[in-house]
């Protein structure tokens, strides 16, 4: 047990706090408190250049508390996204796989050159997950990208975040 404890300890001193989505998204949450938007770039997967990275951080300096906005961003849902983190499951199990996949791969391009989002996107999706909300149509995503877990998407993320706390 104790040498467990020492490995999860030191993973996360090597490799940061994006070892776990649990640990990513505090992450941001540290970087988003302290205005630190530039260093938010390192948690999120980039698509199509800077867009989904400009997206989501645009979000947060201009908050759109309105649960519907698309980039809607509040410290309250990313809270409940982090309490949360555990209810996060493999893209493949959801019923929004094939919707997520066309409309990824229709119209996002994999900013690394080897494509490993594109690739298991197109695979199965098993480095994949989501924390989604079916009725509302909104979701969260992020992918395990060689053991860091980085954000690729929050769509209406103040949705999904009452979804899951049952608020609404």
């Amino acid at each position: 047990m104790k040498k467990i404890i020492f490995s999860l300890i030191l993973t996360a001193l090597i490799f940061g706090n994006d070892s776990t989505i649990n640990g990513l998204l505090k992450e941001i949450k540290t970087k988003a408190v302290n205005k630190n938007y530039s260093a938010i770039k390192k948690n999120i997967y980039g698509l199509n250049g800077d867009f989904n990275y400009k997206w989501i951080v645009e979000g947060m300096k201009y908050k759109h508390p309105l649960e519907s906005d698309d980039n809607g961003f509040s410290l309250n849902a990313l809270d409940t996204l982090i309490k949360h983190s555990n209810s996060f499951k493999p893209l493949s199990k959801s019923p929004l796989y094939g919707a997520v996949k066309k409309g990824f791969l229709k119209s996002f391009k994999d900013n690394d050159t080897k494509a490993p989002f594109t690739k298991d996107l197109k695979n199965g999706a098993k480095n994949i997950y989501i924390l989604d909300a079916p009725k509302t149509k909104s979701m969260v995503l992020v992918f395990n990208n060689g053991g860091h877990y980085k954000l690729v998407w929050w769509k209406e993320m103040i949705r999904v975040a009452n979804s899951v706390q049952g608020a609404k």
